[in-house]
């Protein structure tokens, strides 16, 4: 079943107001290193990066 030309404005709607999207960058040697990492643990690499940045910022706030 495709998805209406209407669900798809809803969705892009519901994900502006939402989501903003981060743009990171890194060196082809890091990227592989988080590539090979994800795939060994089952992550995907966005989920492993919001987790990675959100125990970052509670040890932080913990300090």
């Amino acid at each position: 079943m495709s998805v209406s030309d209407a669900q798809k404005r809803a969705n892009k709607k519901y994900f502006d107001a939402n989501y903003k999207q981060v743009k990171l960058s890194m060196s082809n040697s890091e990227a592989e290193a988080l590539e090979t990492h994800c795939k060994k643990n089952n992550y995907s690499k966005a989920g492993f990066i919001r987790e990675a940045i959100k125990e970052k910022m509670e040890r932080d706030n913990n300090m």
